[in-house]
Formats: structure tokens, sequence, C-alpha cells
């Protein structure tokens, strides 16, 4: 292919056409559980509030199906590049006395606090909720670029030079595999930059011949256009975690402390002391629960399906 790069920008949000792969989409429901006390929680440190899968069950907890035998190596490779299409809370309850702000490690924050604060979604003091809420939906740039990950599985953004290209030493072109994402980019900017690729003589009927500035500019554009808009995550990372608001501690005594302490007028000044001394210290040493069943949709490898 012997054309020079258009001086107009190539559109990438179509490619179509490509190479095998391609993603297997699931829906899975996690039944999440965190407890205790808050003198407990304050004890935790970072980890405070925070649930995740046990230590080895990461591949378990992301595979596409729940049955039949998993190979752990080849699932966690392939949740690495798990995309997160919905997460929608079924139902949840809370019995902490206070507002809980959740951060999900795959979800952008939705919700935001006076001071600044930002959740995935926040949990009122006592609550339950039974009606479904979704707290995460994709934008459509995601949905576009499932195409990409339908059909150029294979490539990512530091090997679209290499992968399935060979280099012709001390020349001005490159020979491209006609499954390169490259092609399905010139194929379809056929008519803006003047050239039918399919018309184009293959080399050992699979390479197209491409100049070396036809390449830079189609990968540059594929990764400003698509790839820059792959929102991929790790999910054998995937954690739920629960906050104070407003940057308090969790043995912080606040307004909720003594929300449901009622003095009796027959009490003296040293029962009153007592009786507060009491109350809060129960406060902070009574175990609290917060209970939910999060429903996930999310995209993962085709080849994890084997697994």
């Amino acid at each position: 292919m012997s054309n020079q790069a258009t001086g107009h920008p190539l559109q990438a949000q179509v490619v179509t056409g490509g190479a095998a792969g391609g993603n297997t989409l699931v829906r899975r429901t996690l039944c999440v559980h965190v407890s205790g006390s808050l003198a407990n929680l304050a004890l935790a440190g970072p980890q405070a509030g925070m649930w995740k899968a046990a230590s080895g069950k990461e591949p378990l907890m992301f595979c596409p199906t729940l049955q039949g035998d998993v190979d752990p190596g080849q699932t966690v490779d392939n949740n690495r590049h798990g995309v997160v299409r919905s997460v929608t809370v079924l139902e949840q309850e809370s019995t902490f006395p206070f507002l809980l702000g959740v951060s999900i490690s795959c979800v952008p924050a939705a919700e935001v606090t006076d001071l600044g604060e930002t959740y995935a979604y926040t949990v009122l003091p006592r609550s339950r909720l039974a009606a479904p809420q979704t707290v995460y939906a994709c934008d459509p740039s995601v949905h576009e670029s499932s195409v990409w990950r339908q059909n150029y599985s294979e490539w990512n953004t530091h090997n679209l030079e290499a992968h399935g290209v060979m280099d012709v030493t001390n020349q001005p072109y490159v020979f491209v595999h006609m499954g390169h994402p490259v092609i399905g980019l010139l194929r379809h900017n056929a008519d803006l930059i003047g050239c039918d690729i399919d018309k184009q003589a293959k080399i050992d009927g699979q390479y197209y011949k491409v100049t070396r500035q036809v390449l830079a500019t189609c990968c540059d554009t594929l990764r400003k256009s698509v790839l820059s808009k792959m929102q991929t995550h790790d999910l054998n990372l995937f954690s739920l975690q629960l906050h104070r608001l407003n940057a308090a501690g969790w043995d912080d005594f606040g307004d909720a402390a003594l929300q449901d302490f009622h003095a009796k007028a027959k009490w003296t000044d040293a029962e009153l002391d007592q009786q507060k001394e009491h109350h809060l210290r129960q406060f902070v040493t009574t175990p609290y629960r917060y209970t939910a069943r999060l429903q996930i949709e999310y995209e993962v490898p085709t080849a994890a399906a084997g697994a």
C-alpha cells in the first residue's frame, strides 16, 4: 500500500472484521457482608470495612461459570482484563447508626458529600433497601469499544506496531496481517484515504503491504480514539469498602453517638454522666453489620470460558 497518510483524521469509532478471541458477557451476584464494632473497625486501619474474595478464591468469584473445573492460572489471567458494564444493588441492609459511603474498586464515584468526598454510593443509617438500584452503568464508549474486544482482543496499546506486523529492514513499508486492527481501520476509511485495502494484493495470502507512515498514523488514531476508552479492570483485585462520611474515624462519637440517648428527669448529675459513659461505651462496642446483594455484569476474554 503506497498511498501517504491522509491529512484528515481517520474515523475509528467503528472497526470490525478482525481476528479471533472475543469476550464472554457474565452476570454475577455477590453476597457482601461486613460486620464489626466501631472499636474493632478503628483498629483495622486502612483495611477497615473492606469486603473481597477470600485468599485463593479470587479466580472463582469472577470466572464465567460456577460449574465444572476451573483452571486458576487461566482464569486469573483473563480476569485481569475484565470490563464492568453495570453494578446494581439488588437489596441491602445496614444497622450502622450513621451514614456510610461505599467505594468499589472497579466503579467510579457517583455520589459526593458537602466536603467533596466521593463514593460509588451511600447508605442511610439503620436502613433497608429492597428495590434494585443501579449504581453504575458504563457509558456508550464502552459499548463501542466492545467491538474492539470482540474482534481484536490480541492487540493492545503496547503491541500495535509489533503483533501481526512483519518488519522489512531498510524499507519504507512493512507487512501487516489481514486480521490486524490497522487493516480494519483502513477498510473502514476507504473513501477518506482514497484506497480500498481489499483490492490490494496480499503477501502469502495473509499480509498487506503498508507504508510505515500509514501504520504510524493508524496506530496513533487507534490509541487515541479506541484504546484510550478501554476501561478494563483486574477483577482479581475486586473489593468493596465501607467508609464513615466526613472524614470521621470509626470510633468518633459525633452527633450519632447520643442520638438514641434519653436522659431521665430523676437522674442526678453523677447518674447522668454515668449513663452517658455507659451509652457511649456501648456505641463503640456494639457489633454492627452491612449486608448487600450486588449484581455485576461484566465481560472477560472468551478464552476464560474454557477454563
